[in-house]
């Protein structure tokens, strides 16, 4: 509901991953794969056990969410079987060890498979941004102020973090603190009906931009003081 204020200690939104890989074999004519590595069908086997790999390797209260987001041979001739396949992923994880998991065994499936299909594989993973993981501490006197100033009513404690990223992880990997999200949404419109935040067709109510203001300075007034 709009007006509402949301936040939860430790992890409250997850780290951004980027990978990137290329299979190369040889390409040829569509009418004689026989002559060519092909790494087209090699490219949807590994879709599949990326796909296996973060379902199986994973605890489901540690999730680790992985999308295969590009997949492309270029834009040659409908007959033509290319010599390489792109693909790319963004992944999102909520801890350090899932992380060291995926940067070890991420590159071992891929060049797994390729070497299956006598392929090679240029494999690139980077890591965006961290988890943003709010202090315990800072997020419980952040609540009771906002509870004092808006009531019980427009203050919730988010049942499980976001898959989304943010960048304000790196602020609160040097200095304990906590992300408040505040609810825009207007109130004629319905949650099914309201678009995600990075949608060109979103819409933003707004008027609760000033009660953010007063909470936070709230918060900023009550940390200072105390």
């Amino acid at each position: 509901p709009r007006g509402v204020f949301a936040t939860r200690g430790g992890p409250v939104a997850a780290g951004s991953n980027q990978l990137t890989v290329k299979l190369k074999g040889r390409g040829g004519h569509g009418s004689q794969p026989h002559q060519t590595l092909d790494p087209v069908p090699a490219a949807a086997e590994l879709v599949l056990a990326l796909q296996s790999f973060v379902t199986r390797r994973f605890n489901a209260f540690d999730p680790v969410v992985l999308s295969i987001t590009r997949l492309s041979t270029g834009d040659g001739a409908i007959n033509v079987i290319p010599e390489s396949v792109e693909l790319a992923a963004t992944i999102r994880t909520m801890s350090h060890e899932s992380l060291a998991v995926l940067e070890e065994g991420l590159p071992r499936v891929i060049n797994g498979v390729a070497a299956a299909h006598e392929l090679t594989a240029d494999v690139s993973f980077e890591t965006l941004y961290p988890v943003t993981v709010n202090d315990p501490a800072e997020t419980e006197a952040a609540l009771t102020t906002m509870r004092e100033i808006y009531g019980e009513q427009r203050v919730a404690v988010m049942p499980s973090p976001m898959m989304g990223s943010e960048d304000f992880a790196f602020v609160l990997d040097e200095v304990p603190g906590t992300f408040i999200a505040l609810l825009t949404t207007p109130p004629e419109m319905t949650a099914e009906e309201a678009e995600w935040n990075h949608s060109p067709r979103v819409v933003f109510d707004e008027s609760v931009l000033s009660d953010q203001a007063v909470a936070l300075a709230a918060i900023a007034f009550k940390r200072t003081a105390s």
